[in-house]
Formats: structure tokens, sequence, C-alpha cells
């Protein structure tokens, strides 16, 4: 009997969002029509229209923008984008109150009530928040908005005095009315103004600009940030130590992201916001079993506040879930790893390896673990800040974030960390590491040198390292992803061939076939496929800013610095 009832309650609720569907498309539709007719004043439809609506050209072609933004909004299920919409409904329906008689006039007011009524019954799933902050925004747009009428009142007062006889006065009231009808297309020029159509074609647009503005922001997505304390992060330490089969999942412990636990079972996510996009980290952790309702929930949560869903860094092992649940797939970069029990650096295969490591040991290198819980030592937690310094200097720009993790000596937890010391004992260069599928692996995530570091020194930290790991009986080691690595040059997924293009044509951006030369020289067991996942399947100019914008420290803005200086540079040569 209880599933009969919610099954007719799930097919009710499906029959309502289709007509919410059906309604807001038709809405779209109609700004777009009434965009066009614009285009056509002479029409007997467009002229019609015109009187209807009491609005002049310029007029109806603002408000139809408008209208179709607040269509896609309302798609969304913005809160604030219902409460704007009724308001036009309701102040449409008790202005044409007062002009009833002509059939297309009546007929439209009808349809103002029937959109109200059909609004108003389905408020309760217009429930996605808008941002807090951005109330200020959105009241500094408009009153940017009333500064442009009020500007256009003024100058309407000017050139009505202009136009009248000597010693006759203009009233402010005549001329705020005057200026009012000019932006909102109810009135016409004033005969001293026949010459000014630049000047109110300006402020005509840049109120109405400010009027869409100010309707974007006040609808722009907010999402529930939950709060996490130590404990929080303690339970999600635990999860990870568990089930963690992602060798990036380990950096939702860092301190730039947010996460997210599951209701209905026990799992976390990390992710980070940019604009309407959620950008998640690494495959959610959880077990197995539960992977398809924590996704489903997290899934849910997002669309419940608007938002769209970009995966970076996953591995293939839930990939058929995630192709279930209605994501679009791409290959994203190759993982380097290892599995110890059978890498050696022997062979024609590691001779460059070894050459290396050989230069490093003839230079005196030494490579030891810092074992910070167990005995912390001052000195060398302030030569860690002198190597990242020297290497900050000598990199072209900031720490990649997000997607990279920190030294993080203050709370290292599981992070095992191996540095080397020349032969002076001062310290050239460290990594480190951080586990994976629940610390039967560790790959190395944060890797720097200082300015003195001899040749092959990381090479020799990341031997040394492994030895250690194996000895200890772990079974992998990790290099990460060499991202767009590995791409098929005949994919017909337009998403992949947009990433082969920027792996082959905006190297100088981030260096790709660098960094995959660079992993490809340790000589991996194994290339483990990397991917993103999104939602929408398609992905949006917005999610794919999203993703990049979250991991750079200057933003887009400094991947686009980069290639102007990598393009400068080739051009000089």
């Amino acid at each position: 009997m209880n599933h009969t009832l919610l099954n007719n309650q799930e097919r009710a609720r499906q029959l309502r969002i289709r007509i919410e569907n059906i309604t807001i498309l038709l809405l779209a539709v109609f700004s777009f029509f009434l965009f066009l007719l614009t285009f056509f004043p002479f029409s007997r439809i467009s002229k019609a229209m015109q009187g209807s609506f009491e609005m002049g050209r310029m007029v109806q072609r603002a408000f139809s923008i408008v209208l179709f933004v607040l269509s896609l909004q309302l798609w969304k299920r913005k809160r604030n984008a219902w409460t704007i919409a009724v308001g036009i409904f309701v102040l449409n329906f008790l202005r044409r109150l007062i002009g009833m008689g002509h059939p297309l006039h009546n007929g439209i007011m009808i349809l103002d009530l029937f959109l109200f009524i059909l609004f108003f019954i389905t408020r309760k799933d217009f429930c996605c928040p808008a941002g807090r902050g951005n109330r200020r925004q959105t009241l500094l747009l408009a009153l940017f908005s009333i500064i442009g009428v009020l500007i256009n009142v003024g100058i309407t007062w000017h050139y009505m005095r202009l136009g009248t006889a000597d010693g006759a006065s203009v009233s402010f009231a005549d001329s705020f009315t005057q200026g009012i009808s000019m932006i909102f297309g109810m009135g016409s020029l004033p005969a001293s103004m026949a010459d000014r159509h630049g000047t109110e074609f300006v402020l005509f647009w840049f109120s109405w600009g400010c009027i869409l503005a100010a309707i974007l922001c006040a609808v722009r997505p907010w999402i529930q940030k939950q709060a996490h304390g130590s404990q929080e992060i303690q339970h999600a330490r635990t999860l990870l130590n568990l089930y963690s089969q992602n060798p990036c999942s380990y950096l939702a412990l860092e301190d730039d992201k947010c996460l997210y636990f599951g209701h209905s079972v026990d799992g976390v996510l990390p992710y980070g916001t940019v604009g309407d996009t959620i950008v998640v980290n690494g495959d959610p952790v959880c077990r197995d079993e539960d992977f398809p309702a924590l996704l489903a929930e997290f899934k849910e949560f997002c669309q419940n506040s608007a938002h769209n869903i970009f995966f970076l860094g996953l591995t293939d092992y839930y990939l058929r879930e995630y192709e279930k649940q209605g994501f679009g797939l791409v290959k994203s970069g190759e993982e380097a790893r290892f599995k110890l029990a059978d890498y050696e650096i022997s062979g024609k295969k590691g001779a460059k390896m070894r050459m290396n490591i050989n230069h490093a040991t003839k230079a005196g290198v030494t490579v030891h673990e810092y074992k910070v819980l167990e005995k912390r030592d001052p000195a060398l937690d302030r030569e860690f800040d002198r190597i990242t310094d020297e290497w900050l200097d000598g990199k072209k720009s900031g720490m990649l974030r997000f997607t990279m993790g920190t030294v993080g000596l203050e709370a290292p937890m599981d992070k095992r960390y191996f540095y080397a010391l020349n032969s002076d004992g001062k310290m050239v260069a460290f990594i480190v590491f951080v586990p994976f599928l629940g610390k039967n692996g560790y790959m190395a995530d944060v890797t720097r040198h200082g300015k003195d570091a001899p040749s092959g020194v990381m090479e020799t930290i990341i031997y040394e390292a492994f030895q250690v790991f194996k000895e200890e009986g772990i079974g992998y080691g990790s290099l990460g992803v060499a991202p767009l690595a590995g791409l098929s040059a005949e994919s017909k997924n337009p998403m992949e061939r947009l990433l082969q293009f920027i792996y082959n044509h905006l190297n100088a951006c981030y260096g790709f076939r660098d960094l995959y030369r660079a992993k490809e020289k340790y000589s991996p067991t194994e290339w483990v496929p990397s991917y993103y996942a999104y939602l929408p399947k398609y992905p949006t100019p917005g999610m794919l800013y999203a993703a990049v914008e979250i991991q750079n420290p200057h933003g887009i803005h400094g991947y686009i610095l980069t290639l102007l200086k990598g393009e400068l540079h080739k051009w000089k040569k």
C-alpha cells in the first residue's frame, strides 16, 4: 500500500515538473518571439503587441532579454527568479485591468493570471537559494540603474526648459514623468531633444543593463556549506584510510576544500565552488556498495542548489556508475603508478634513472625520512620552508592549488616526508607523500628542490622512498597524473578533441608534454587512465572555466598571461 502511494506521489511530482518545464519553455519562446518582433516594427502583429504592452520598440527589446534570462533561471528553480517573475505577472495583470477591451489585451491579461496561479501553486519547487553575499551587489546595481534614470530626468528637464518660451517654468515633476517615460518607452522625446538620440540611447541601455545585471546577481546560486571542526576532519581521515582507491583523495583534508558528508550512507566528497559550478577533486570516498547512493545524494544536493558538477582526476574504478547516473565522461590524462614488488631500474629501460641516481650519489646526496609525529625538529621545518621559497623563486607562476596539496608540517596526519642532503649536510630537496588504497599506496604529492640541488636528486628521493615503502610491505607508489597524456587523436568525443588540442598547442600554459616525459623517465609499471566527469552531460564554457580557475592561484588570467609570454618568447626566437 505504501509502495503504491509512493509511486503515485512520484508520478504526480513528475507530471508537475513536466508542466512547469513546458510553461517555462513557452515563456522563453515568447520572450524570443517578442525580441524578434522588434526588428519588424511595421508589421501588424508587432504594432498590436506594442499597443497591448504599451512599450516602445527599444523597451520591448530590453524587456524580452530580461524575460528570456529570467526563464533560464526559472528552469534552474531559483527562488529569487520565481519572486521576480511572479512580481512581473502581478504588475502586468493589474496594469491591464485599467484598459480591458482589446482581445489581445484581454488574452495577455488572462495569460498573466494563469502564469501567476501556476507558479504560486508550484512555489515550493523553486527552492534554490540565492547567494547571501549577493544582496549588496544587487542593491548597488539597482542603485546604478536609478542613477541612470535620474541623469536622464535631469537631461530631459534641461532640454524641456530650452524648448519653452522665455520665462516659462518647467516643473521637476513634468520632467521626471517625461524622463521615466523615455526609459520605459511610454512617451516621446521633447522637440528640443530631437538631435539628442545618442544620449538617450546610451542612458536607456545603461539603465536596462543595470536592471539585467541586478537580476542576474540576485539569482546567483548559493550553496549551504557544512561547518567542519576537528571531529569532521578526523572522520574524513578515517574514511580516506579505509576506502580511498584514488591517489588524490587524501587532498580532501586540505584547507581549500569543503567536505560533503553523506546522509544516507557514510562517505565524503571534497569540493570547491566557482560561480554555479561545483568542482570535485577525485572520487567520492565510501564503501563500494554505498557509492551509487552517495553519488546520487551529492548529485541531488548540487541540483537542488542550481549548480553544475565537474569531477577532476577520477580513476576508472567507478566509471560505469558515473555513466549510469547521466554524467558525461572524458579521458583527461594518465597516472604514473608503480607496483613496488615488480619495480626495478635494471636493464635498458631504467638506464636513464640509474644515470641520474648515480650522478646524485657521486655528488654526496643522501636521503632521509622526517618522521614529524615522532620527533619534531624546528631546524628541519625551517629548511622545508627555505626550499619552498627557493623553488617558488624559480617558478614562472604560483603554486597550483585544489588538485595539489601543501607541505602541511603543522598537521601532517598520515603524510610522509623524505628529504635529500648534499655532501655538506644541507637540505637541497624534499618530497611529501600522501596515502591511498588504505595506506597500501603512497603518491608523491609535493615535490620541491632548492637552487643548489644537484642533478638527479628528485629521482634519488623517489627511488629511496619507494624502497622504504617496499620493505614495509606497501604495494604501490604513484607520481600522480600527467594531465592530458595518452588521449586518442582519433576520438570522436568533442571534449577529448578539445583536450587533445590544448595538449598539442597550448603547452606553454602548463608544460603538459614536459610533465609527461618527467614521469615517464621513472619507468612506471603501469599507466592508469584518469577521467573528468561532468553534469550536464555536455559541459558549458562556465564549467570549463571553473575547472581551470579553481586550480590556478592567479585565476584564468594567469593562464592567459603565461600563454602570451610563451608565444612572445617563441616570436623573439
